[in-house]
């Protein structure tokens, strides 16, 4: 049996994250992975960044010609559901493949002092005197127990750590459902003509590059509840669409969550992250950078508790405090929105939106430097709908009680409780609020 500062359960994008961070900052780390080595990371190929994350992260820079590098593009295009009317949106985004980064970042992780095991299935705590104090895991070579001061669960959805956790231990032990996750077909192809990167809200579909070549797209469509809602949405994109004729090169099937986070991802000597918390992008599903932002401030935190010689909940509770205050409760905002949005608009009145240049516009899309001319404008494009009928007061009144509960949600987790002492009351307050989003359809 041997002892660490930290153990990690899962080696994917999170994991080694974190591992190297820790490793560099001089505390002993081990990241157990369920999978052979040769596997991990490959759930998706592509994942994306943009060019201004290497830095931001302090993640290796990739170019054209590095094995972890796909392509890079500039231009996107927001599309209305007839493919009449488009919005040019602008990000420096750099495509990498799964499987090179994740192998690029464990072998620097190793450098930096980790120790990373392989095919080692997490099974269960330890606990000393009440409280997480290590963990037993499976090997082909029989059952192995460590010691750790803390124990982070990044397993992914299977959130196998977090799932453990005693209840009432701190962190909630939810199961994601399969009405909470975000099912995604993938297909590359190759067309016959160039294609534009294009993002159809509708059906929550899009083309997006897998190499430099423009003919190359991922024809891309994700839905809730299920794959056989995401081929009728990738039906109705074909049917509109002109992407005429192409050449199915492969086909990937992946999930990702979408639901709200547990209310606190910290408890004595346990920290919650990536996938296994929910830290996923409301607006697109995607939750590598996501989860850097909390876990760059939890290694702040672990560092300052290590050095304190204490990592209880209290202790680590500011880590809570500092994401909600970095992304969490932006994050809320966007998704309690977008849930009320997506259940409630047709795919007649977006296309109004979109003709009369409704919020799918450059000045809201790019930077949202919305004057009070503009938003006269809007509203006055909006009663003119309504007159017409082209958009329908039960629609506004859904996405204005959403308006209302996203920001109501933002202001909540903005003032996330200082310690655990006023943890459950906000609880109460945030549990109703949850209550009224719902589910996306």
């Amino acid at each position: 049996m041997d002892s660490y500062d930290l153990i990690i359960v899962g080696a994917a994008t999170s994991g080694i994250y974190l591992a190297r961070k820790m490793a560099k900052k001089g505390y002993s780390v081990k990241v157990i992975e369920k999978l052979p080595e040769e596997k991990a990371g490959t759930k998706m190929d592509i994942f994306h960044v943009t060019r201004s994350d290497f830095n931001k992260f302090d993640i290796p820079c990739v170019h054209e010609g590095d094995p972890e590098w796909a392509f890079e593009f500039t231009d996107n295009h927001f599309s209305s559901p007839s493919n009449k009317y488009h919005v040019n949106t602008a990000a420096e985004t750099v495509g990498l493949h799964m499987k090179e980064y994740v192998a690029l970042m464990a072998k620097l992780a190793r450098e930096a002092g980790a120790e990373i095991v392989y095919e080692a299935s997490f099974k269960e705590f330890v606990f000393s005197d009440g409280v997480i104090s290590g963990i037993r895991y499976s090997t082909p070579s029989g059952l192995q127990e460590d010691r750790c001061r803390v124990v982070v669960d990044c397993s992914g959805i299977a959130s196998v750590a977090r799932r453990a956790l005693p209840n009432g231990y701190g962190v909630e032990n939810f199961r994601i459902e399969d009405d909470e996750l975000l099912y995604v077909i993938l297909r590359y192809a190759k067309f016959d003509k160039e294609q534009m990167n294009t993002f159809w809200l509708n059906t929550k579909s899009w083309y997006a590059p897998f190499s430099q070549n423009n003919t190359e797209k991922i024809i891309g469509t994700g839905a809730a509840c299920s794959y056989e809602k995401v081929e009728r949405d990738a039906a109705k994109l074909d049917s509109v669409s002109s992407h005429g004729e192409f050449e199915l090169i492969k086909t990937e099937k992946g999930v990702t969550p979408y639901r709200r986070p547990p209310y606190s991802l910290v408890a004595d000597n346990f920290i919650a992250a990536g996938d296994a918390a929910c830290l996923t992008k409301p607006d697109c599903g995607e939750g590598v950078t996501s989860s850097m932002v909390m876990l760059d401030i939890a290694a702040d935190v672990l560092h300052a508790a290590f050095s304190q010689g204490r990592t209880d909940k209290e202790t680590l509770w500011e880590i809570n405090r500092r994401y909600n205050r970095a992304q969490g409760a932006d994050f809320a905002l966007v998704r309690a929105f977008l849930t009320k949005l997506v259940n409630a608009v047709t795919d007649d009145e977006l296309e109004y939106c979109f003709r009369n240049r409704i919020i799918f516009n450059e000045t809201f899309l790019n930077n949202g430097d919305v004057t009070p001319k503009d938003a006269v404008q809007t509203v006055v494009k909006i009663i003119g709908g309504i007159s017409r009928k082209d958009i329908s007061l039960k629609t506004i009144g859904a996405v204005l009680s959403g308006a209302g509960l996203a920001f109501e949600l933002r202001t909540l987790y903005m003032n996330f409780p200082k310690s655990p002492d006023a943890y459950p009351v906000w609880v109460q307050t945030a549990e109703k609020l949850w209550k009224k989003v719902g589910k996306v359809k």
